[in-house]
């Protein structure tokens, strides 16, 4: 997708809305993959926000909250590389983009996570 000539969008690794995405696209259905792709624009942006160095600790805790990982925690401390309020509004945007593949469990574990930090 993009102009055809300089410029292209891309879903920036968000799964499974990368995967959808290119689906629709070799489907020859170009509306529905730019919808899908509008979704997680802002939710691609707030991961690889500065210092982009972190957008691993968004990437992990997306994971954590649809239950890819048993725990939050990473190498060198890096879970603690982004604020609870930038992972606070993570948790909100893929929700917006329908990222969240069992709600409840998500909700349960952003309501663990706050707790943890003083925040529940």
């Amino acid at each position: 997708m993009g102009d055809g000539q300089h410029h292209s969008d891309a879903s920036l690794g968000i799964y499974p809305a990368a995967s959808t995405t290119l689906q629709e696209l070799d489907r020859g259905n170009a509306a529905r993959a730019e919808e899908i792709l509008r979704s997680t624009q802002e939710l691609g942006r707030h991961i690889f926000a500065a210092p982009t160095y972190y957008y691993k600790t968004g990437i992990a805790f997306l994971s954590w909250l649809n239950g890819k990982q048993a725990g939050f925690s990473m190498v060198g401390g890096l879970a603690s590389g982004r604020s609870v309020e930038h992972l606070t509004q993570l948790f909100v945007l893929a929700d917006r983009a329908g990222l969240l593949a069992d709600a409840a469990l998500a909700a349960h574990r952003m309501d663990l996570y706050l707790k943890l930090n003083g925040a529940g």
